[in-house]
């Protein structure tokens, strides 16, 4: 009886097996059978705790998750996951790829934030806490370590789906809206620039699919899922779709439902063929309808030229255009229906995808001019704040760059793509013959000079973002206030004049001051090492400040006046300055030696006028030292305004009053003036 029973339950399960097999139900485990091994790294965060939730991310990954076990993908999930949980779960993926060996299928898809800063695409876990932009390279987890890790491993092919470009929860003027993308073709060739890591830096075998197109956002939805991911999950369960016209067909699905605003991107270097559900071998036994596709165009699956293009209705070619989203085919669609209501549309598309490919070219040209020419070539890029920002650690060469003569041209050695060609397992039935396209135009560009008649652009000649390291030359205008408080002591013989200031007949005290303008040039240098600036200034001014005191008595019926008059001609000061940059803006203090030119008087007159008369004068130089502080804020790349204010000393002067009529030189007396002021000044520099 029991060996009858496990005959019985042996035979069912043969007979179960067959009958899904036949009838397309078994298709994971007849998947299994005849593919390689596939690994799937599912990534869905929604339940943030900082920043906007999202309803659907959690649904579009779960639902993934679901289709890809059912295309005979191993999962290794990670849901509303932290930093910490992320990164753990990426290496238990990575390590499973490593150990499945060459011919691995590895595919990593994320549902939720994202930002771009500086180019560098960034995944957001739950726990994201940025305060400012450069926190987040701590805080996330960027694409490109994904993509650089699929790499170290023997993966044959690597596809990356990002349903991420949603609301920007970030959106400030250093972080772009949307996610950054660069073609892959020609990526083993090396991009070695590693400020802009979102740009995809990845070898040969890699497909990577966006949302939405870079600088755009991508919708999150309003039913269960994101209009991307429900393109997604209706189109990859027909059986042997290769993976690039599956995501034509959700490029169209996309534009449909968001009438023409979410147009997703990808970038493929694949090198073989994949489908992730393979199509069932033939039976006799009628098996179920395989769902029709949105859009069923024989240009989906073969390439179309400017003749199948022009034979199209308006509308049929517009969505080929959109389908196949290339530049070449977006000019033969204008060609072809130059009056044709969607043409804007079609502009704006190829223009972002020449912007794209001039930025790829500018990259791996990687020379300031370039980036530099880039931002000229395309003031409204979203990589206008990159490339400037490069260009200016970027080495400098004397050469006309690929960008500067033809910045749309292709590589000189393209590889060719498996994806512009006809797929080996098309069902015939569904080609319709079209002329076949002509051969591409390889354009040999020189380096070293210009092709004869085009004369080149000439390189920017400022950089787009303030730079607080170089030299700089400037002037200023303000104001001065000058105190000199001034004693008087006498020294003639017998010490009389003493005598008489002591009893009050001569004042002891005065204290001259006055304000005027001054008017500055500056010259100084300065060095930034991040946000500290440091550096040297040195400046001069034209100015007359000061004034004159006087004072009367009148003891015993005489009357004596004294006055003290001190005057600032000229200020320099030679200082080191030390501040911190917050971006535009400069805060600073200034200390150092400070030198002037002055003149000094004094005069004691007795009334009536036949007791002697004593005066004195004396222009001299001086010197002491200056202290201050100010702001400085950039207002274009090399021109900078500024607001300092400076206190000076200068220390002591003395002056000797002697008679000034008779034959007696002898000194009588001596004004001792402390000469100090202060200084506002609103100026610009100009920076070299």
């Amino acid at each position: 009886m029991r060996m009858r029973f496990w005959c019985l339950a042996a035979f069912t399960m043969v007979a179960a097996i067959s009958s899904l097999m036949a009838y397309g139900g078994g298709a994971a485990l007849a998947q299994a059978a005849v593919s390689p091994k596939r690994l799937a790294f599912v990534i869905g965060n929604g339940t943030y705790s900082t920043i906007p939730r999202l309803q659907n991310a959690l649904n579009d990954a779960t639902a993934t998750r679901t289709v890809l076990q059912e295309a005979g993908f191993e999962v290794v999930p990670a849901s509303d996951a932290t930093l910490t949980d992320l990164r753990n779960a990426l290496d238990r993926f990575i390590d499973r790829v490593s150990e499945a060996g060459r011919g691995t299928t590895a595919l990593v898809y994320y549902a939720g934030h994202a930002v771009q800063l500086d180019g560098t695409n960034y995944l957001l876990p739950i726990d994201v806490r940025p305060q400012r932009s450069a926190d987040i390279p701590n805080q996330a987890l960027s694409l490109s370590e994904i993509l650089r890790r699929l790499d170290s491993t023997d993966a044959a092919s690597k596809i990356v789906v990002l349903d991420a470009c949603r609301n920007n929860p970030f959106a400030t003027a250093e972080l772009s809206r949307g996610l950054a993308l660069q073609l892959v073709d020609g990526a083993q060739e090396g991009v070695r620039s590693e400020a802009g890591l979102a740009r995809i830096d990845s070898g040969s075998g890699t497909f990577v699919a966006f949302s939405t197109s870079p600088g755009a956002t991508a919708a999150d939805g309003t039913g269960p899922n994101s209009p991307f991911t429900t393109a997604f999950l209706h189109e990859i369960r027909e059986p042997g779709l290769p993976v690039e016209q599956l995501f034509r067909r959700i490029r169209l699905s996309v534009h449909d439902v968001t009438g023409g605003q979410q147009i997703p991107w990808e970038t493929s270097s694949l090198i073989s063929d994949f489908a992730f559900f393979q199509r069932a071998a033939a039976s006799s036994v009628p098996g179920p309808q395989t769902p029709q596709p949105t859009v069923q165009m024989p240009s989906l699956t073969v390439r179309p030229t400017a003749a199948s293009l022009r034979s199209m209705a308006p509308a049929d070619a517009y969505r080929v255009a959109i389908a196949w989203d290339r530049r070449d085919i977006y000019r033969a669609t204008l060609d072809a229906h130059p009056d044709d209501e969607r043409a804007l549309r079609l502009h704006r598309g190829l223009a972002l995808r020449t912007e794209e490919t001039a930025w790829a070219e500018t990259v791996r040209a990687g020379d300031a001019e370039s980036f530099r020419l880039f931002a000229r070539l395309y003031p409204g890029s979203t990589h206008v704040a990159e490339a400037l920002r490069l260009a200016q650690a970027a080495p400098s060469r004397s050469r006309v760059q690929t960008a500067a003569i033809c910045p749309v041209c292709p590589a000189a050695a393209p590889r060719p793509r498996r994806a512009d060609y006809t797929p080996r397992s098309v069902d015939p039935a569904r080609i319709v013959p079209v002329q076949a396209a002509p051969p591409r135009l390889q354009v040999q560009v020189p380096a070293p000079a210009a092709p004869e008649g085009i004369e080149p652009l000439p390189p920017a000649l400022v950089p787009g973002k303030p730079r607080w390291t170089g030299f700089y030359v400037g002037g200023a205008v303000g104001g001065a206030s000058q105190r000199s408080p001034t004693r008087i002591q006498g020294v003639g013989p017998g010490n009389e004049v003493q005598t008489s200031i002591d009893a009050g007949n001569v004042a002891s005290r005065l204290s001259p001051s006055g304000n005027n303008a001054v008017f500055t040039g500056q010259i100084g240098f300065n060095y930034q090492l991040g946000p500290m600036v440091l550096g040297a200034e040195t400046d001069f001014s034209a100015m007359h400040t000061g004034g004159r005191k006087a004072s009367t008595v009148n003891p015993f019926g005489v009357q004596v006046t004294t006055q003290a008059q001190t005057e600032l001609f000229t200020l320099g000061t030679v200082r080191a300055r030390a501040g911190v940059a917050f971006g535009d803006l400069l805060v600073f203090a200034t200390g150092g030696y400070a030198y002037g030119y002055f003149g000094q008087r004094g005069a004691i007159t007795p009334v009536p006028t036949n007791n002697p008369t004593y005066a004195g004068s004396n222009p001299q130089m001086a010197s002491g030292w200056a202290l201050g502080g100010g702001l400085e804020y950039a207002v274009g790349p090399m021109v900078s305004i500024r607001l300092d204010y400076l206190h000076y000393d200068l220390g002591r002067q003395r002056l000797v009053i002697g008679e000034t009529a008779g034959f007696f030189t002898d000194e009588y007396a001596t004004m001792r003036a402390k000469t100090s002021g202060d200084t506002v000044r609103m100026g610009l520099n100009i920076g070299f």
